[in-house]
């Protein structure tokens, strides 16, 4: 490749895979309290260590853990870092445009050690302040699925 004509620039990569996965029992679960309006973590019976959402293997101590480690959680937090998505994925591996910047919180709830990445809906996103107190709000019809949760918002 020595002369310029012979340079092929890729702007996007329109790639898309299909599969089967199974997100697990614990997950399962999770995903299915959210139609009650239930936030699910998993405390480890080694270390205390809960996670949000479950996971089959402790983040901390690497403990197996089961249905008989989920805890409830009360749905409030504090958030420890924000960001602003301009773009979002059109099911076709493609991206587009948002008319509307959205914030993306990093959330720490007040009785699980992990963190969710989450909605927030705020006035203005500038004055969203690290520390801030959240709590979930849940979507008016709740169906068992991860829409359910329609976003985190300040107290």
């Amino acid at each position: 490749m020595n002369n310029k004509e012979e340079i092929i620039k890729v702007i996007g990569l329109p790639l898309g895979a299909g599969f089967n996965w199974s997100v697990g029992v614990l997950m399962e679960k999770f995903i299915k309290s959210l139609g009650d309006k239930k936030l699910l973590g998993a405390k480890c019976k080694k270390c205390g260590y809960v996670v949000a959402p479950p996971r089959t293997r402790c983040i901390r101590c690497n403990a197996k853990l089961d249905e008989d480690c989920l805890v409830e959680l009360s749905g409030k937090g504090v958030l420890l870092g924000r960001t602003e998505a301009k773009v979002e994925l059109d099911g076709k591996c493609n991206f587009v445009d948002l008319e509307e910047a959205r914030v993306i919180g990093a959330i720490k709830l007040d009785d699980a050690d992990s963190t969710l990445f989450m909605p927030i809906q705020a006035a203005d996103a500038g004055e969203l302040e690290i520390g801030t107190s959240v709590c979930v709000e849940w979507a008016a019809a709740t169906k068992g699925e991860i829409a359910d949760i329609k976003c985190f918002k300040p107290v």
